[in-house]
């Protein structure tokens, strides 16, 4: 898909990675309808990207109502005449002791990280199928192609069915005319940690561990960046860091050996209890 002249949703535009790559996308010549809850930050944004010279438009949508779903369409649609490129980035982190977090706090994380995309990708699918053309990016997480960690049980498994989601969703477009890619960044600097829920520990400072390739963060202009080519070359899997291109690689190797020294390098998650 050429980017030039393309209309573009992007869920979670407001801010980190949704904004970087709305920001990279009006550079390349897209209009862009910016979703998010945070309203000071969708419009700052949306002046943002008018001031690139592109039409933009700020809607206010909770990923976990399909009403409001809904409605972003509908709102995108007469705005803009049609949506081509629609770009699934809202999230939330839900970190912590895995057997103390509630199935509600559960519900939550799934809801927004996975369901959500889901939700979103129904809403507008019949239109870009009828068209036979569109193109759709999920951002999943590095935690959805490998557990990074012991402490964040609940995000990897909100972004592991996001990865499989969109793949099989990239293999049932495919003859469809429909491209689908799927972001996998490693540590980028967002804003996610402020809605981030930490259950289950005395000290929320001890169930934070990254893994030594994971600790050099880039910035969400490089990822939309990043972004915007993949969706030019039509390819699926978008990584952030050629460390974890390597770290996949030795994991594919011995998976049961990986999981050992990972969890041997680790600090022990049940010290002092």
């Amino acid at each position: 898909m050429e980017l030039r002249g393309r209309k573009a949703v992007v869920i979670g535009g407001a801010s980190g990675i949704g904004k970087g790559s709305a920001l990279e996308l009006a550079k390349r010549g897209c209009d862009v309808v910016v979703a998010d809850l945070h309203a000071e930050r969708m419009a700052e944004t949306v002046a943002e990207i008018e001031a690139l010279g592109r039409r933009s438009l700020g809607v206010r949508c909770d990923v976990t109502s399909e009403e409001d779903l809904d409605a972003l369409r509908v709102q995108s649609l007469d705005a803009l005449g049609q949506v081509d490129l629609l770009m699934n980035s809202a999230g939330v982190s839900l970190l912590g002791a895995v057997e103390n977090i509630s199935m509600e706090d559960w519900q939550w994380c799934l809801d927004v990280n996975l369901m959500g995309v889901i939700r979103s990708c129904k809403i507008f699918l019949p239109d870009f199928i009828d068209r036979r053309e569109g193109y759709i990016v999920n951002v999943a997480s590095v935690a959805g192609l490998y557990a990074y960690s012991y402490d964040a049980v609940p995000y990897i498994t909100s972004k592991f069915g996001c990865v499989g989601y969109s793949e099989g969703l990239a293999v049932y477009l495919k003859r469809r005319g429909v491209g689908v890619s799927v972001l996998c960044p490693g540590l980028v600097t967002t804003n996610l940690g402020e809605n981030a829920r930490i259950l289950g520990v005395d000290d929320p400072s001890t169930f934070m561990h990254f893994p030594p390739h994971m600790q050099r963060p880039i910035e969400p202009a490089e990822v939309g960046a990043r972004v915007a080519d993949a969706i030019l070359a039509n390819r699926f899997m978008i990584l952030t860091h050629d460390e974890d291109v390597a770290v996949l690689e030795e994991r594919r190797k011995d998976l049961d050996a990986a999981i050992a020294a990972q969890a041997a390098a680790m600090p022990d998650p049940f010290a002092g209890r």
